[in-house]
């Protein structure tokens, strides 16, 4: 065999093995990405949450509790524990926006996006929709009050 054909099956392999890597890197960051919320589970809370449903409407935000309870534009949750927030919108497109933690999530109608929430300081935290919606955007004022 000539040198020239080593060096072309040398390249060959030599990049084969490269994209292999790369593929298997971006598999398992993408299935780390994937299952955030169970890994946080395991290192952050030994397992225990509470799932809590939010759904973006004109021109409020409601909070469905496990128990089915519904509350309009304020969310009540206990400071240092783990919750699950399952975030969706009703009818058009709104921004989940939490200033003060630096959390902001579009909810999309016909889409769920999970938001793991923990929060370590008591207060009153103010929910904005930062995505405009409508002619009564500015009254889509929610807030979270941790205690």
């Amino acid at each position: 065999m000539e040198k020239s054909k080593i060096a072309e099956y040398a390249t060959v392999l030599g990049a084969a093995l490269v994209l292999a890597y790369l593929a298997y890197v971006a598999a398992v960051g993408l299935y780390e990405i994937d299952n955030f919320g169970t890994i946080s589970l395991k290192q952050f809370s030994g397992g225990e949450y509470e799932t809590i449903k939010v759904y973006g409407r004109q021109f409020a935000w409601v909070f469905e509790y496990p128990n089915g309870t519904q509350t309009i534009n304020e969310l009540i949750i206990e400071r240092g524990k783990l919750y699950r927030l399952e975030l969706t919108s009703i009818d058009v497109v709104h921004a989940f926006y939490i200033k003060e933690l630096g959390i902001k999530y579009d909810t999309v109608p016909g889409f769920t996006y999970v938001l793991w929430l923990k929060v370590d300081k008591p207060g009153t935290y103010n929910v904005y929709c930062n995505e405009y919606c409508g002619v009564g955007h500015y009254l889509m004022v929610g807030k979270i009050i941790v205690k």
